[in-house]
């Protein structure tokens, strides 16, 4: 076989295996949140501010949904201000339930899609989870002084390791930098119980995949979702949330079909 033809082969191979990888992390936040009427709005939101498409384009991301009649707050806001108070509920890593609750420390610090967009100030694009005394998970401002009065409630679908969108109680306010004030009042905040400064760590968002990253795996990614609402479509599934994540047998089966065909040619 001539080195062109082998050369040929290798990088239609790379593509191949390229694609069926970025495939295999597909996941589409519209659809998921369209598995439960509850959160319609929100869901309407996301796409009204185009930050559906840029969940969708991350890797590794934590969406806190909030349910139609938490989000009044959003309703006297401009396009531009919603689409910075909904990136403030958009985490760039991963947190289930599980995770959250089992934090080696009580709080942790985490980055949001406000941070990165380069228009938050001091502490305002992070936020805070904690876990209470009586194991409840709270979420508010990382800015100081800020109540931690958005509860997590449940889980409305995991994808473990690239998307978890979790149901909180209340919307999490964009504080002033300076002094601890929302833009939007809280309708019933809950007392804060603030950890000392050894109780939390920062968590920084994820590195982008390198070539010793630890392959996806299938079978250990399955789609959990909160049933669909009474209005919903009882034969809708949760995997339907998902892109259709090939089997990886199907995909080792077709690369060592190619890897052979290199070999023979």
């Amino acid at each position: 076989m001539s080195s062109s033809s082998s050369t040929s082969l290798t990088l239609s191979f790379l593509f191949f295996a390229s694609t069926i990888f970025n495939y295999a992390h597909a996941f589409n936040i519209t659809r998921i949140l369209n598995l439960n009427n509850e959160f319609s709005t929100f869901n309407n939101l996301l796409s009204q501010t185009q930050l559906a498409s840029t969940i969708n384009s991350r890797q590794t991301v934590t969406v806190l949904a909030l349910s139609n009649d938490a989000m009044s707050f959003f309703s006297d806001q401009s396009t531009e201000d919603n689409k910075k108070s909904l990136s403030l509920h958009v985490i760039l890593d991963y947190y289930d339930i599980k995770k959250l609750k089992s934090l080696n420390k009580k709080s942790v610090i985490l980055t949001t899609l406000f941070q990165s967009s380069g228009q938050a100030k001091g502490q305002q694009g992070f936020i805070n989870a904690t876990v209470m005394n009586n194991g409840d998970v709270m979420f508010g401002s990382a800015v100081r002084g800020s109540i931690l009065d958005a509860k997590l409630i449940d889980s409305v679908a995991t994808h473990p390791y690239n998307i978890s969108v979790l149901h909180i109680s209340s919307y999490i306010p964009i504080m002033n930098a300076e002094q601890p004030a929302p833009y939007g009042g809280s309708s019933s905040p809950l007392p804060p119980q603030p950890p000392g400064d050894d109780d939390y760590v920062y968590d920084e968002p994820p590195s982008p995949p390198s070539s010793t990253t630890k392959p996806f795996v299938a079978a250990a990614t399955a789609v959990t979702a909160k049933p669909p609402s009474a209005t919903a479509n009882s034969t809708t599934s949760g995997d339907s949330a998902i892109n259709n994540t090939p089997n990886l047998a199907f995909v080792f089966v077709i690369s060592s079909y190619f890897l052979f065909f290199m070999t023979v040619w």
